[in-house]
């Protein structure tokens, strides 16, 4: 059965301000600089972490622009990184998207919350056996010695020590209530791969595993442990990919106030919000900063 809930971008801000509790604290600046992209900011930062998702692209669409710029910065020496919640799929894959759209990085220059996860994976006991919640493409074997796909068969859920949330696109009502079942029948540990609630589409708003996952904490069967951005996690892989370079000449681009720009802020880099392309395009910047309590030191129309 599919999904028979959705969000609307003011509905998503909205509901990443309910479980903002469970994300990091607020590091604000004391104001915000208005630019019309990305080109302005070149004597600001040394290096560029940019999001995907919004930054780079809407859905199987590059954003227009995006593309120059990320050679433009290139050239000029910027250390540029991709850093995204996408977690479907190993980086591999997603290094091979952008090279068909005409982005050029490397291997090491495009990290995903898959990676912070695969390493919190490694610290577990290797007999556990874990469900997971992903698509068939997704190479869940990478993950662990021990995996399961979960689908449709309720005794999946029962039989597996742990349970990976790792992309939603073939999620539905009745999966989630099997999970939901599961959890509250047995305790056991839910690592979240991905842990946006929405992503921008072409045309709407695709709903990822965070925000399943929020459902399952708010109504108490579980504490879910989230790997990506806001979280340290995934800004310490990233940290460690960049050559010395102070905080403060780091430029974290995205546009998700309680993603990157927590994320981003609470690790002590500056932040830029895009706000003509994914969650934010058609919304009040300044009441949406107001709403959250979370503002960026720059925000871009584009990249």
């Amino acid at each position: 059965m599919p999904l028979t809930t959705s969000l609307s971008r003011a509905g998503a801000i909205a509901r990443y301000t309910d479980v903002a509790h469970r994300m990091p604290a607020a590091v604000n600046p004391q104001s915000t600089v208005s630019v019309a992209d990305l080109g302005q900011l070149t004597q600001e930062f040394d290096v560029f972490v940019l999001d995907g998702f919004g930054v780079l692209n809407v859905g199987d669409d590059t954003i227009p622009g995006a593309p120059e710029r990320v050679a433009q910065l290139q050239a000029m020496g910027k250390q540029v990184i991709v850093l995204t919640n996408g977690a479907t799929l190993p980086v591999e894959k997603t290094v091979e998207k952008y090279a068909k759209w005409g982005m050029s990085f490397a291997l090491s220059d495009v990290i995903s919350s898959r990676n912070a996860l695969e390493q919190a994976m490694k610290n577990e006991n290797d007999e556990m056996l874990w469900g997971v919640i992903a698509t068939e493409f997704a190479q869940i074997e990478q993950l662990a010695p021990r995996t399961l796909l979960l689908t449709d068969n309720a005794d999946d859920y029962a039989s597996v020590d742990g349970i990976v949330f790792l992309s939603s696109l073939d999620w539905s009502d009745s999966r989630q209530d099997l999970l939901h079942s599961a959890l509250t029948t047995r305790t056991r540990p839910l690592m979240v791969g991905n842990p946006d609630l929405v992503a921008p589409r072409e045309d709407a708003m695709s709903m990822e595993p965070g925000l399943f996952a929020h459902q399952l904490a708010d109504a108490g069967v579980c504490e879910p442990r989230f790997y990506g951005k806001p979280f340290s996690n995934v800004f310490e892989i990233a940290s460690e990919r960049i050559n010395n370079v102070e905080p403060h000449r780091i430029a974290m681009v995205g546009d998700t106030l309680h993603t990157d720009i927590l994320g981003g802020a609470s690790y002590g880099w500056r932040t830029v919000l895009i706000k003509d392309h994914g969650l934010m395009k058609e919304a009040d910047v300044e009441h949406s900063i107001a709403q959250t309590g979370i503002r960026p030191d720059f925000v871009a129309a584009t990249t």
